[in-house]
């Protein structure tokens, strides 16, 4: 039994145009998410521009969310950070408001490192939080740090935190490996970071998705993962799936979290949407982007399908 499992959102962080955080649009975003049948909301990941934002920014926010009712019961917020000091004083901050779990990257700014030196740097964060039931899921994204998360590391840190260190978030793509951590690791959460692939990886004992693709098709992605066991029953259970394989590859023709943005600008009809943080680039005239209308054209199906589920 998977101490946490579900279909997470890694949700899109909007910034207004001085690139501050839009934080009355991130509520109404989070609010929107849940009720597309989530399980919770991984806030400040990847997809979230985590790591372009400072640490004050991320706790007013999260507070901001709690203020807001947004149960931290939900969240699953991102606190990893190639600055120890950093990654302690987010994840504190996260763990003082009794959070389901937080993701932690490794530190990704040194290549090569050695898997002592990244075990160091974990047990470091959880001997500092000091917190006996708080959660945390390793985050194995090799093709952005360059540090994977291999199973030394989660072995070693099983041994010394059984009851902390609870899954592996792996957005590696690479289905093979996942299905190796989830038989070698007994009741460890194994949680999909490619929305094509999170069927596939539930059926083998996966423990859910968090993914980026499920900002504009969670309630696909949730409608699956929790009726793939009545999939017999379901009569167009392949065209839920194809569609959604269809919606991952648009997003990821493009970089993934400027076109989802740019969707929502015209979906919503609110331009600030449209705001990234440098390095990335905004679309312009989303109105006029071929993988933009594409996306919104493959989204308007989902609701359809599901119906005639």
């Amino acid at each position: 039994m998977h101490n946490i499992s579900g279909v997470f959102s890694a949700a899109l962080t909007p910034v207004r145009k001085d690139l501050s955080i839009n934080q009355d649009l991130y509520l109404r975003h989070c609010q929107h998410l849940m009720r597309q049948g989530h399980d919770g909301l991984a806030i400040f990941g990847t997809t979230g521009e985590a790591n372009s934002f400072s640490i004050k920014e991320k706790k007013d926010t999260l507070e901001f969310l709690l203020s807001n009712r947004i149960d931290p019961k939900i969240l699953i917020p991102g606190t990893g950070s190639s600055s120890l000091n950093d990654a302690i004083e987010m994840t504190k901050h996260a763990a003082t408001y009794k959070v389901k779990a937080v993701l932690l990257l490794p530190p990704f700014y040194y290549k090569n490192v050695s898997d002592e030196g990244v075990i160091n740097y974990y047990r470091h964060i959880i001997e500092k939080v000091g917190i006996n039931e708080m959660q945390y899921i390793l985050y194995h994204i090799p093709q952005n740090s360059y540090v994977p998360i291999n199973f030394k590391i989660i072995e070693m840190l099983l041994k010394f935190y059984p009851k902390n260190i609870v899954g592996l978030k792996d957005s590696s793509g690479d289905g093979d490996r996942m299905m190796k951590v989830i038989k070698y690791f007994d009741n460890f959460a194994v949680f999909c970071g490619h929305d094509s692939l999170a069927l596939n990886v539930v059926k083998r004992g996966g423990a859910g998705a968090i993914t980026a693709g499920t900002n504009v098709c969670g309630k696909l992605l949730s409608f699956i993962i929790k009726n793939y066991k009545n999939e017999n029953q379901i009569n167009n259970f392949s065209e839920l799936q194809k569609l959604l394989i269809q919606i991952r590859q648009v997003i990821t023709s493009h970089e993934p979290i400027s076109l989802m943005k740019a969707y929502f600008s015209i979906v919503d009809n609110i331009s600030e949407w449209n705001n990234v943080l440098p390095p990335l680039k905004k679309i312009h005239e989303p109105q006029n982007h071929k993988s933009v209308l594409i996306l919104n054209e493959l989204i308007k199906k989902i609701d359809p399908l599901i119906a005639n589920s």
